[in-house]
């Protein structure tokens, strides 16, 4: 595998807020084993956002038509290069191995295909990965398809070129990257010959493992026939297409950070008059409760510290009565 690396540093564009910008890597980006993501799914979409440097990325018309639950777990045994497998539960699974520097793609299991190990792992994301980071992978792999040997050859890039202020359904994020990664990839066996041409954009943010939006276009095409294109759109929080003024008003948003943490955790409440702060596990049960007494105000700093690793909801409720629901991972 033939890789090069390149880091545009944009001092002289950025120099004003430099320090606001997102950093993608191992150590704030990686899931841990059971974790659960609940993604919000459409079969298109009309626009992957601008370009830049501190944006906005406005996704309220995004509409989810669909809904699908991901985890993500140890994947060592069905294909040794990987440590972590996603999968809906279903036949279609991707097998990731996160590294030092970056996330690598090292196999898939399909309805169609199977269980596929490639010899040679794309490069989906470098790491660290900030504004500006651009990289290339070319890619030549053997694997047992369906159809028997076959070789994969293509190239893989990928540029970080825009960040800022992230809007989506009922959740503003205030600095998120996004990634555009490129893929032309040709599959060739003993009796077919399979292009991909994909273009994925991911929007991560640094207080989740997962992107929080990705955007997707797939161009497919078999024996050297007319491709057939498929665009599909999946997101985290709610299920999207709310406006500012449709927020539901017995709600409130906040923003734990870090996200994922193994102690202080700051629930960025702001100056809401937050009086019962609740962590609750995956079964409901109440893991952590802070109430404020008569006339006080909790800050929304917790420690998390004491709960075991895993994945968590706090409940927030304010004095008036609404509430704010969020997931954070414990490490």
């Amino acid at each position: 595998m033939n890789r090069s690396y390149t880091l545009t540093a944009l001092f002289g564009l950025l120099s004003g807020t430099l320090v606001a910008q997102p950093t993608i890597d191992l150590a704030n980006n990686t899931p841990v084993n059971g974790q659960e993501f609940v993604l919000q799914t459409r079969s298109s979409w009309i626009w992957e956002g601008p370009t830049g440097a501190d944006v906005d990325f406005n996704f309220w018309d995004l509409f989810a038509t669909g809904n699908r639950n991901y985890r993500v777990f140890d994947a060592s045994s069905s294909i040794p290069a990987a440590n972590f497998q996603s999968t809906d539960g279903g036949a279609d699974s991707l097998y990731l191995n996160y590294a030092a520097d970056g996330l690598y793609q090292v196999g898939t299991r399909s309805s169609a295909e199977g269980l596929l190990s490639y010899s040679d792992p794309l490069l989906e994301l470098k790491y660290p990965c900030t504004f500006g980071t651009s990289w290339t992978d070319n890619v030549a792999a053997n694997f047992t398809s369906p159809f028997g040997p076959a070789v994969r050859s293509g190239t893989v890039t990928g540029i970080a070129d825009a960040w800022g202020q992230f809007d989506i359904s009922e959740v503003s994020l205030p600095s998120v990257l996004r990634v555009k990664v490129h893929k032309d990839i040709t599959d060739v066996a003993a009796v077919a010959t399979l292009n991909r041409v994909i273009d994925t954009w991911y929007f991560y943010s640094e207080n989740y493992p997962w992107p929080v939006l990705k955007l997707e276009s797939e161009a497919l095409s078999l024996n050297g026939g007319a491709p057939n294109t498929t665009r599909t759109a999946q997101w985290m929080f709610g299920p999207g297409g709310v406006s500012v003024g449709e927020i539901d008003p017995d709600s409130f948003t906040f923003t734990p950070y870090p996200n994922p943490s193994n102690g202080r955790l700051d629930l960025n409440i702001g100056a809401s008059d937050v009086r019962t702060i609740e962590v609750l596990t995956a079964t409901g049960q109440v893991a952590m409760q802070e109430r404020a007494s008569n006339g006080g105000q909790l800050t929304g700093i917790i420690d998390v510290s004491g709960l075991s690793s895993g994945v968590y909801q706090v409940r927030l409720t304010q004095a008036d009565g609404r509430q704010g629901t969020q997931r954070i991972v414990v490490q």
